[in-house]
């Protein structure tokens, strides 16, 4: 992933001073097995909280966690179906 430009879709969630989170919710069988996947988003002012985006950015080396440097953000409509099938990742 080094280098490398992706585009993650999600809702927002509030963060840190420094930071905000991108959310989905996964689901593999039924709301029981539901997990919540977040990528810290950094570089960029959150947008409001429960709001849909789409971000472009690359992976932050060295990060603890799943982190993004931002490169560009779009605002959209929560999808129609706003739950991933974790069996399609």
């Amino acid at each position: 992933m080094k280098g490398r430009t992706v585009r993650l879709t999600g809702f927002v969630a509030p963060g840190n001073a420094a930071a905000w989170q991108l959310s989905r919710i996964v689901v593999s069988c039924c709301a029981a097995d539901a997990r919540v996947l977040k990528v810290e988003v950094n570089g960029t002012a959150a947008p409001p909280a429960d709001s849909w985006v789409t971000v472009t950015g690359t992976r932050r080396p060295a990060a603890k966690a799943p982190a993004l440097d931002t490169t560009g953000i779009e605002h959209i409509a929560q999808p129609k179906n706003p739950y991933r099938d974790g069996a399609r990742l």
